[in-house]
């Protein structure tokens, strides 16, 4: 049995570790950053809604509370340095996967929101974090499916 873990293996894992950290320094940005309380309130503007202070609290907070837990998950991708386990391959793909599916419900509303109240650079967070996700997601996938297994084992 080989000891030594091959060179394909460790490029996969510093790619999913180092990606997932900027993943997750992205998405804060764009939760503590762009998403403040004038973009709220114009995000319930333009649904019709009232933009009282306790409706404009209770969205920004459901934002970073799942956030923050995204930001979290996104962090754990940072042990494929040390620890390249099938277990963690298969949870950072389930991250990625459902960070994207989160984020698509609002994609429309939060983006007009962001472009009526700051310009649009404020976008680029946002839309970094979902174009890495899909793209390291679908590698990941790919790599499963043509290696038969993960991190090459």
């Amino acid at each position: 049995m080989d000891v030594k873990p091959k060179s394909k293996e460790i490029k996969t894992a510093h790619l999913i570790a180092y990606s997932s950290l900027i993943i997750a320094i992205l998405y804060a940005i764009h939760l503590f950053l762009v998403l403040d309380d004038s973009v709220i309130k114009q995000l319930l503007s333009n649904s019709g809604q009232k933009t009282s202070e306790n409706a404009v609290g209770t969205i920004k907070n459901s934002f970073q509370f799942t956030g923050i837990m995204y930001i979290l998950a996104n962090l754990a991708g940072i042990f494929a340095i040390w620890n390249r386990h099938s277990y963690l391959w298969w949870f950072m793909f389930a991250v990625f996967a459902s960070q994207i599916l989160y984020n698509i419900i609002n994609i429309s509303a939060v983006y007009r929101a962001i472009l009526d109240v700051k310009t649009s650079l404020n976008l680029l967070p946002l839309t970094l974090v979902l174009v890495m996700s899909f793209v390291l997601g679908v590698y990941m996938l790919i790599v499963s499916i043509v290696r038969k297994s993960t991190f090459n084992r």
